[in-house]
């Protein structure tokens, strides 16, 4: 196959040489049907209800996750009713953190969001159900670092769902 100055190539199927310069392309055909692919497809919508789903469920993760170590260094300083309203809350997280993986899923398929949110979410979840154990069997060792984790965690999902947009490309 040789050059030629119009831009093909000398011996090429017509696909292979490309059009003339100022000659439109022709029409894409799909290879099954024949038909022509550059028809306008029906716009993907984009549901925007689970991300402020997603919103506001993490909102109060994080918020319940905050009030936890305001209530234990209450306890710790001598007011042992407090213990209790620490294990009542931590209760309220362990239900909140799957309701935050719900709606991550959410997210996800309803919402054509990314799928990592879920494996946080999830992840979280189960941090919850260790931080609950540590917390009975009273291994602070684990449960107060365990603890700064989970917080810091929240706060990046929560910074990730209150910045994305849906339907803005596959950036997540």
């Amino acid at each position: 196959m040789a050059h030629i100055p119009d831009g093909g190539l000398t011996g090429a199927p017509d696909a292979a040489r490309g059009s003339a310069p100022g000659e439109a392309p022709p029409p894409a055909t799909t290879a099954t049907t024949g038909e022509d692919s550059t028809a306008a497809a029906p716009p993907r919508t984009v549901r925007g209800w689970p991300v402020v789903a997603l919103r506001t469920v993490a909102t109060l993760f994080f918020l319940l996750l905050l009030i936890q170590p305001v209530l234990a260094g209450m306890f710790i300083s001598g007011d042992v009713d407090l213990l209790k309203l620490h294990e009542t809350n931590s209760f309220v997280i362990s239900i909140t953190s799957w309701f935050q993986v719900l709606a991550a899923v959410l997210v996800w398929r309803p919402g054509r969001g990314p799928l990592w949110p879920i494996g946080a979410t999830v992840l979280l979840s189960f941090t919850v159900v260790m931080q609950d154990g540590w917390g009975y069997a009273r291994e602070l060792d684990l449960h107060i670092p365990v603890g700064v984790f989970m917080v810091a965690a929240s706060t990046a999902l929560l910074h990730w769902a209150y910045g994305y947009r849906p339907g803005r490309g596959r950036r997540g």
